[in-house]
């Protein structure tokens, strides 16, 4: 008891209810918050490019952002429309290659019967048809019990692209309506001393939230190019594209690139590619690798905190806000890191 009294306790006391009150925000008032603070941070970072820019263009800045945004967008729905056409043009062949491997299993089972036959006496057509019958059957009791599982899912996909579509919306509107009066709102705010100790703590976590961005940023590039290097040595179709995925599903905890280079890998061996097959393994070894070498040292310049401090960040949001953890987790981490250094050592005192 000796430790929660006198001046040292006030501070442990100080520092357990920020960290109540920072779950109880994030986990009941982020939502509605999000879109604005996303927008602050986008301003924020864009700030000092925009100045430059319109000293040299004579331009608003409001324009200026929205311009970025739009080719932003626009790039991001290029891709997009990518990902469907290759998805699209490549469906015919998944279904060609999943009729081949059919064919291949029928072939087998066929020889297994005739086997069966000069062996043992059994009557071949019987067996396989008797194979065909039970494999028909079990094929027809998932169908019906994943068909309302799918739909389900479905339906919960459709809700969060509409969730998504209506945040990056309210997110860029927002981002445009603070870039016209952001300066005139500073200039304000300036003149209020518990506005300089919020800022300054705002900046902190700005700069902590922007070096994770930056090391998260590397790293995908890192994945990306040694992706794409092994893909292409492979002479795996559409490996550009696929090592891009790699890249971007790296980033995110408990997905890795693993999600994208081991079934490239079962389906060029399936398809007689051993060649590719080998080169997507050996690029998934490399991208490990590199995660794991680097991974330190960007997140411990960048942003200061322990990889496994991280992780452990992720797997705690997950557990807590469920999958906007994977956001929140890390985002906790560091908010909680800088409050409880602001408090123990006085600094909103």
């Amino acid at each position: 008891m000796g430790v929660l009294m006198g001046e040292k306790g006030k501070k442990v006391w100080y520092v357990a209810l920020y960290a109540g009150a920072l779950y109880g925000v994030l986990r009941y008032f982020f939502g509605l918050a999000a879109p604005f603070l996303a927008a602050f941070l986008l301003v924020y970072f864009c700030e000092p490019y925009l100045k430059k820019l319109q000293k040299r263009t004579h331009i608003r800045r409001e324009i200026l952002l929205g311009g970025m945004l739009a080719l932003l967008l626009f790039l991001l729905a290029a891709a997009l429309w990518s990902l469907l056409s290759w998805s699209s043009v490549h469906a015919a062949q998944i279904g060609e290659g999943i009729d081949s491997v059919r064919g291949r299993v029928g072939d087998a089972l066929h020889g297994c019967c005739l086997f069966l036959e000069k062996n043992w006496g059994l009557d071949a057509a019987k067996v396989e048809r008797a194979m065909q019958d039970s494999m028909e059957g079990v094929s027809a009791d998932l169908w019906e019990s994943m068909l309302p599982e799918m739909t389900k899912r479905s339906w919960a996909c459709c809700k969060r692209i509409a969730g998504a579509a209506a945040f990056i919306g309210i997110s860029l509107i927002s981002s445009l309506l603070l870039c016209r009066d952001y300066e005139n709102i500073l200039e304000r705010l300036d003149k209020n001393p518990v506005f300089d100790v919020a800022w300054n703590f705002m900046e902190k976590i700005a700069g902590v939230l922007g070096g994770y961005i930056r090391a998260q940023g590397v790293l995908m590039l890192v994945i990306t190019l040694i992706a794409a290097a092994g893909l292409l040595l492979g002479r795996v179709g559409n490996a550009l594209l696929l090592a891009v995925l790699t890249g971007l599903l790296d980033a995110l905890p408990f997905v890795g690139s693993g999600i994208v280079l081991v079934p490239t890998a079962l389906w060029q061996l399936i398809t007689g590619n051993f060649r590719g097959a080998c080169a997507a393994v050996i690029a998934y070894a490399l991208c490990i690798a590199a995660r794991e070498l680097l991974e330190p040292k960007l997140l411990g310049k960048q942003v200061g905190i322990y990889p496994v401090a991280m992780f452990f960040a992720v797997y705690a949001g997950v557990k807590l806000f469920g999958f906007s953890g994977i956001f929140l987790g890390p985002l906790y981490l560091v908010l909680f890191k800088e409050g409880a250094a602001a408090l123990w050592n006085g600094s909103f005192s």
